[in-house]
């Protein structure tokens, strides 16, 4: 049972040490990770803002031109302005949209992190228990093999005491048988 505990005990100590050893390279590649998304971030949200005060820009200057002469070339000045507007428009949806993926993806990284941390702090916690399983059961069977040896010991001593009746008792019988012979000589 001892030895059944060890390898066990054995076996997740080295899963913590394992799981903590790379604990450094995981805090490393996070932290790596996450600055690189902070950084994403910041570029596409700068982006957005570009495109959105494009956006406004456009929309100023179309309010402002569209105030004139009607013409053709009205029309074609207001037309190019909406092409801009909605090209800046699809800049900035496409944008959002990375900034939602990548806002998940960190979500995921810390997520992943926070698991291996709690997995290393479950296998600690696992092996503390399995070193105190293997100190309680290396307890026992010491006191185990103090009891059988006690226990021995008493039986040695309970059979040499009997043993020493026994010769006392023959001893005895022989007094007795002589005494007996004895007081029968003297009656006689």
């Amino acid at each position: 049972m001892v030895n059944r505990k060890r390898w066990l005990a054995s076996k997740t100590i080295g899963d913590y040490k394992k799981c903590h050893k790379f604990m450094a390279e995981y805090k490393m590649i996070y932290d790596k990770q996450g600055s690189v998304i902070t950084a994403e971030i910041a570029d596409h949200q700068r982006r957005i803002d570009v495109a959105e005060g494009a956006i406004a820009s456009l929309t100023e200057k179309k309010t402002t031109i569209s105030a004139g002469k009607p013409g053709a070339e009205l029309d074609t000045q207001l037309a190019k302005i909406e092409s801009e507007i909605e090209r800046h428009t699809k800049v900035a949806a496409v944008e959002t949209k990375v900034i939602t993926a990548v806002k998940e993806k960190k979500k995921a990284n810390e997520k992943e992190y926070t698991d291996h941390v709690t997995n290393c702090q479950k296998l600690k916690k696992k092996a503390n228990v399995a070193i105190a399983g293997v100190n309680d059961q290396a307890t026992t069977l010491k006191n185990q093999r103090e009891y059988q040896v006690q226990v021995t010991n008493l039986k040695n001593i309970l059979i040499s005491s009997h043993e020493e009746a026994l010769t006392k008792r023959a001893e005895a019988r022989k007094v007795f048988q002589n005494y007996t012979m004895m007081v029968t000589k003297y009656e006689q």
